[in-house]
């Protein structure tokens, strides 16, 4: 449905989107790698839960090795990881990109006075200092 200017509206514009909405099961289950990593996840945690019956297994999971598996096996690891790739299709979706900002509206390196900020330089027209004193005098007149 148009608009009355005759521009599409924005339900029309993001249902006439090529392809069908990204699902987030197609990143964090369906590849092999992500099979793989979850598979590592509940055989990581069963072996966890054996070791309270096997010394063998208690003196592997006291280790510092066993603390680093900890942080990658940790259930939430693979969803963040693997929902990047989600996040990664559904800005190509809705046609989003990662922009930055043009080199002309970064701040300069210094300001005036050899401060960083431009802002926190007394001696910097760009200064609020100055805002202020225009701005009062201004209200003067």
């Amino acid at each position: 449905m148009d608009t009355v200017d005759g521009a599409p509206d924005a339900a029309t514009e993001a249902n006439s989107l090529a392809g069908e909405r990204p699902r987030i099961s197609r990143s964090i289950w369906h590849p092999w790698y992500a099979k793989a990593w979850w598979i590592g996840v509940a055989l990581y945690w069963a072996g966890k839960l054996g070791s309270w019956f096997s010394p063998g297994l208690d003196t592997f999971y006291a280790s510092a090795a066993a603390g680093y598996l900890n942080v990658v096996f940790l259930p939430f690891t693979p969803l963040i990881v693997l929902g990047l790739g989600y996040v990664g299709a559904w800005m190509d979706h809705y046609r989003w990109k990662w922009v930055s900002e043009p080199r002309e509206e970064l701040a300069p390196r210094r300001s005036v006075g050899g401060y960083i900020d431009p802002l926190a330089d007394p001696l910097d027209p760009r200064s609020p200092k100055y805002w202020h004193r225009h701005n009062h005098n201004r209200a003067r007149h």
